[in-house]
């Protein structure tokens, strides 16, 4: 009874040893997948802010532009004393 306990271990040990190794290769695939998820997931985060803070400074421009152009078209009418039928007023629309 003993020999077939022994061999039934031995025959256990042969045919799991080959599945505990490739189990263990998985794991470390996955683990080296989900690294680099990470790692790809942090460089898509900073570029997702990265371009935020463009649009931010885009839309800040754009804004002063207008508002310097507001300002400018101010003084222009107030040199000229009126302004003509034709010209639209900007004032109040780039707030």
């Amino acid at each position: 009874m003993d020999d077939v306990r022994e061999a039934l271990r031995d025959g256990l040990r042969e045919e799991a040893a080959p599945i505990s190794r490739r189990l263990a290769e998985v794991k470390g695939l996955s683990n080296n997948a989900i690294r680099r998820l990470e790692g790809i997931e942090g460089t898509l985060a900073a570029e997702r802010e990265a371009r935020i803070d463009d649009l931010t400074l885009l839309v800040d421009l754009l804004t002063e532009g207008w508002r310097s152009l507001n300002a400018r078209l101010e003084r222009i009418e107030e040199q000229l004393g009126q302004r003509p039928e034709n010209v639209v007023p900007l004032r109040g629309s780039a707030a």
